[in-house]
């Protein structure tokens, strides 16, 4: 992972003293082994998250229809 560098020309005199002639370094906050790249395609997830929602939508219509298809055929007392 590289990090990017200011020129020594382009630091304050205030840093060029305290760095001298080199440039300013930045140093990584993370370790690179505890950055992950995650391959997320957001069309598929939209898609596979709408599909999952019409299926569920379709077995609470289908338990619906069977809960009143019970209460029809069942016998009052």
């Amino acid at each position: 992972m590289d990090l990017p560098k200011i020129k020594n020309e382009d630091l304050p005199q205030e840093l060029r003293e305290i760095l001298g002639d080199s440039d300013a370094e930045f140093q990584s906050l993370v370790d690179p082994m505890d950055v992950i790249d995650i391959q997320f395609d957001p069309d598929s997830y939209y898609e596979s998250r709408t599909k999952t929602a019409q299926m569920l939508i379709e077995s609470r219509k289908k338990a619906q229809e069977y809960l009143e298809q019970k209460e029809k055929t069942e016998l009052p007392e």
